[in-house]
């Protein structure tokens, strides 16, 4: 009995390791903090309209919790926003959504036209 309680101990005061994060999600961790204040909202109100609990995105912001991709494609869908976007290395702004936006809509045939400008713009700057 007494071994147990030691036992018992030992493992409620053992230090936790906390598994480490990737580095994307912390990357999406920003980019949500920078959108909810470009559409001067707060996370609770964008958890509410994503049908998420209060504090949801609080917790994931936080880095106290996780959210699942469902969860994070209605976040998205509130704040307007691609999800292929969160997780870019450079902060989010207006002009980089409107330009998803546009490439999402863009046929083939034009995309591959402006590629071949954009290729040629950046061989240019060089």
């Amino acid at each position: 009995m007494q071994q147990e309680i030691a036992v018992t101990e030992q493992k409620e005061t053992a230090p936790m390791t906390e598994k480490p994060t990737d580095p994307r999600v912390d990357v999406a961790r920003r980019n949500l903090r920078i959108l909810c204040a470009m559409r001067e909202t707060n996370f609770s109100e964008v958890a509410r309209q994503a049908g998420l609990g209060r504090n949801a995105l609080s917790q994931f912001l936080g880095g106290k919790s996780a959210l699942t991709y469902p969860n994070m494609l209605k976040i998205c869908d509130v704040l307007n926003v691609p999800i292929g976007l969160l997780h870019r290395p450079e902060p989010i702004t207006e002009q980089r959504i409107r330009l998803a936006r546009v490439l999402e809509r863009l046929p083939d045939h034009l995309a591959a036209e402006a590629m071949a400008q954009a290729s040629k713009w950046h061989e240019e700057r060089d």
